[in-house]
């Protein structure tokens, strides 16, 4: 009887503190319109499966950028509502949904945000600027004087790992202006494997080796700092400490900027292009057989390691971040993270951020990828406008990419990378064929 009551107790806890649900579908299932077409949003509000009678704000816009159109609507008058729009050229109508409720005891309202997305023929949507005429010899041009003047260094230390099927290390590696780190795992069996490559997501980054069965695991950070901390500090405190500079809270990619030789990841970029050409080295890899994948930031790098170091059979890149800067150039629409326009270190030096942002930019280096590619999209990503991923996508030059639609996914992942993360693994290490019955 006391369980019964404990477990009617929470529930109840949990209906008390539910939080109000933005609902918003829209007509067509897969969210796919022609330029011209009209795309019904049906919104519906409500709290505890009740519908509330609130006054909503609602913005129209493009992708998270300009804005459209706005309106107030009034629940109390229809609930669900309907909402049209349309655009005349390829991008993302993005409809966003505003409920804010003065909540007891507190002076300010709480609020909840729904948000619903139309692409507009997106397979037609292009970068906001063009690619440098010397992008990709600038970029060889940097390796080369790395190679040069900053002697590789390599550093392999062996770390403790749970999978006694595998032996795990810390590696790092020079770079102008500091190191790169990462965690590298090799199966204990002698021989010679295909590789898994990884870079995280932003953050503190990896702080511990990870295993993929069969194959050999790199990932490494774009962090200057040892991911095994000192004693008496953790990767989070490491973390904080980079991410202030002259006193200030200035988060680590916007460092060095926009000069583009002391850009944050100037040094990231060429170290861990350095590591990929260590490791194809190493007599335990078969250098024909290196698949990458990585979400966000991550994601980003798929596109930058792609077209740089050049030598994956697959890649697979979620919600990938770093592309498209100059987005909103294309009629004001919001560019991708860490949208370097809209910081101020960037904006007052606008002359010289043209002359450097580009040359960060993911969508530029799409455009040097030959290797199978999958691509994960969210329709409602912030952080990572289906715009500006769309526009990376349609640079590439792969001939054998796909893009799958997340049409409800913000900036998150889903089964939708999982399967891509599979199937770039399965590039370079298929699945063995049971034997057949005798």
């Amino acid at each position: 009887m006391l369980k019964k009551t404990l477990i009617l107790c929470a529930c109840l806890a949990m209906a008390a503190f539910a939080k109000p649900v933005i609902k918003i579908t829209l007509d067509k299932e897969d969210h796919l319109y022609k330029c011209g077409e009209q795309a019904v949003f049906t919104v519906e509000v409500s709290e505890n499966d009740q519908k509330l009678t609130d006054k909503v704000e609602t913005v129209f816009s493009l992708d998270g950028g300009k804005t459209i159109k706005k309106a107030t609507m009034d629940l109390a008058e229809a609930n669900p509502f309907t909402l049209q729009g349309t655009l005349d050229k390829p991008g993302f109508l993005r409809l966003t949904v505003t409920l804010r409720q003065k909540a007891e005891g507190t002076p300010k309202p709480t609020t909840t945000i729904g948000i619903g997305a139309a692409g507009y023929e997106p397979l037609k949507i292009q970068t906001g600027a063009p690619e440098p005429a010397d992008f990709l010899a600038w970029w060889k041009g940097e390796l080369a004087k790395a190679d040069k003047t900053t002697p590789l260094d390599a550093k392999q230390e062996p770390v403790e790992f749970k999978n006694k099927g595998f032996k795990a290390y810390k590696v790092s590696f020079a770079a102008p202006g500091g190191r790169v780190y990462g965690f590298l795992t090799v199966p204990v069996k002698p021989g010679k494997y295909p590789v898994a490559v990884s870079v995280p997501g932003a953050g503190p980054g990896a702080s511990m080796p990870n295993a993929v069965g069969g194959m050999v695991s790199l990932t490494m950070n774009v962090h200057p700092y040892d991911p095994i901390a000192p004693e008496g500090k953790t990767i989070k405190d490491l973390y904080n400490d980079l991410n202030t500079l002259d006193g200030k809270r200035v988060i680590y990619m916007y460092h060095g900027g926009p000069d583009k030789e002391k850009l944050f990841y100037h040094r990231a970029i060429i170290g861990i292009v350095r590591s990929l050409l260590w490791l194809e080295k190493q007599d335990y890899v078969q250098p024909d057989k290196m698949c990458y994948y990585g979400s966000s930031q991550g994601g980003g790098f798929g596109m930058i390691l792609g077209g740089l170091y050049g030598k994956f059979q697959a890649i697979a890149c979620n919600v990938p971040a770093m592309c498209d800067h100059y987005g909103a150039l294309d009629g004001g629409r919001r560019p991708g993270w860490p949208q370097y326009m809209m910081q101020t270190a960037f904006s007052k030096a606008a002359e010289a951020s043209k002359a450097s942002v580009p040359y960060y930019d993911g969508a530029n280096f799409a455009r040097h990828i030959t290797c199978p590619i999958r691509v994960i999209v969210g329709f409602i990503d912030n952080t990572c406008p289906p715009s500006c991923v769309y526009a990376t996508y349609n640079a590439l030059a792969s001939k054998d990419k796909q893009i799958f639609n997340c049409v409800d996914m913000g900036h998150s992942g889903g089964p939708a990378y999982n399967e891509a993360v599979k199937w770039a693994r399965e590039i370079v290490n298929p699945p063995k064929k049971p034997a057949p019955k005798k």
